[in-house]
């Protein structure tokens, strides 16, 4: 395979999807969804137990059973279905927020002076991609995740890895260059390649 050049301009999109896909980040999604399973299943037990103890008054066993058993933990498992949802949006609502202006402030960081496009050099020699004075070798450490949009990469482990991205949209011959060099990827033993079907 012939070395390959992308050229294109940054975008905001581009990055908020390469932060958004983040493996560190979405760890910490994953486990932030548990501890809100974990609240919602605890107010559950809490109000349920609440309401079961104020409905506690001497009645028929049929009707016992509905309004101390059934009753309170319907309102325990609706209000916590509430809170739930209340909570989950909020934190999604902020995390899009906290993405969003990240990568603003990646694209700034990287924009080339005046507007230019920015440029991505697969080199075949070298075995790596080039990003100005930057280079990622293909190696163990590399991660390349395939979105409809783009493709991602994410060099090293933990928050601080590197990151970049090649839109796949473009003119004929990028979008069969990245064609190409998403293929030898996918084949390459020493990369970590994942395509990604649905979006979150």
């Amino acid at each position: 395979m012939q070395n390959k050049a992308f050229t294109f301009k940054l975008s905001d999109e581009g990055y908020y999807e390469l932060l958004k896909n983040m493996p560190y980040f979405r760890k910490v999604y994953f486990f932030g969804n548990i501890g809100l399973g974990v609240i919602t299943t605890v107010l559950f037990l809490y109000w349920n137990h609440e309401f079961q103890e104020s409905a506690s008054t001497p009645s028929p066993v049929m009707f016992a059973f509905i309004s101390q058993v059934m009753f309170p933990a319907l309102l325990a498992f609706g209000l916590s279905l509430v809170v739930h949802l209340v909570l989950y949006f909020y934190f999604r609502f902020r995390i899009h927020a906290s993405l969003k202006k990240s990568a603003r402030r990646l694209k700034e960081k990287y924009q080339p002076a005046n507007g230019e496009e920015y440029k991505i050099v697969f080199d075949q020699d070298q075995n790596a991609f080039l990003l100005g004075n930057r280079q990622h070798g293909i190696g163990q450490n590399l991660k390349v995740v395939s979105t409809s949009r783009h493709l991602l990469f994410y060099d090293g482990d933990g928050k601080s890895q590197e990151k970049f991205y090649i839109p796949k949209d473009g003119g004929k011959e990028h979008q069969e260059d990245v064609a190409c060099i998403s293929v030898y990827l996918e084949k390459s033993s020493a990369v970590q390649y994942k395509e990604k079907e649905k979006d979150w």
